[in-house]
């Protein structure tokens, strides 16, 4: 019975930890940046500084902190993005220039677009420069130079993702725009790409919804 209520991302989900299951773990963690603890079989894995804790070769994902919470239906878009993190990754070197999700590699070939995710970001955070910065703190996020505040997060150890943030003024509207490394196309699937930044611009905020 339970197999009938199984959705699309499930059954994604699913197939991605056949394939995880025929890489070598030791590998994965030095492509990945995770750590592997051979004898409990298992990867240890920061994702927007928390540590999931991930078993190997089933797939199965804990946060470390509380390993009674399973990343079920309600996360299983980020089950997809963590153990597509491992199966894709190369620890590509970064070319250390910054460019839109347009201008990635492969990236025209879907229907996504900067307002898939910046919108959000200038909407929430157009008027509130402060509590934009409060919770990239939260996320151990590094001030760089972009827009009115940029914030470089470290998403995945090979994966940087620069938020940046025009705030709104009495001539202009607030803007926003998202910038990345090149390299990224070589430890995520372009499409996951767009997934990741959607569900990281919705992370900020979230956080900033708890600390306002």
């Amino acid at each position: 019975m339970q197999n009938y209520n199984k959705n699309n991302y499930d059954l994604c989900y699913e197939n991605l930890c056949i394939e995880f299951a025929k890489h070598d773990p030791e590998e994965m963690a030095n492509k990945s940046g995770a750590k592997y603890n051979f004898e409990k079989k298992e990867f240890t894995l920061t994702y927007l500084n928390r540590e999931y804790i991930i078993s190997y070769p089933q797939g199965r994902i804990v946060l470390k902190n509380d390993t009674q919470r399973n990343l079920f239906r309600d996360n299983v878009m980020k089950k997809i993005l963590i153990i597509s993190y491992f199966h894709r990754c190369t620890k590509a070197t970064h070319q250390n220039k910054w460019v839109p999700y347009r201008e990635l590699d492969g990236a025209g070939l879907y229907n996504v677009s900067g307002g898939f995710t910046t919108n959000k970001l200038s909407q929430f955070f157009g008027h509130k420069g402060d509590l934009f910065l409060k919770a990239g703190h939260i996320l151990s996020a590094k001030k760089v130079s972009y827009g009115d505040i940029g914030l470089r997060i470290d998403v995945f150890p090979n994966i940087p993702i620069i938020l940046v943030l025009w705030l709104a003024d009495d001539e202009l509207e607030a803007n926003s725009n998202m910038l990345y490394d090149p390299s990224v196309v070589k430890e995520l699937h372009p499409e996951d790409v767009a997934l990741l930044s959607s569900l990281l611009i919705d992370e900020v905020i979230e956080i900033a919804k708890q600390i306002s």
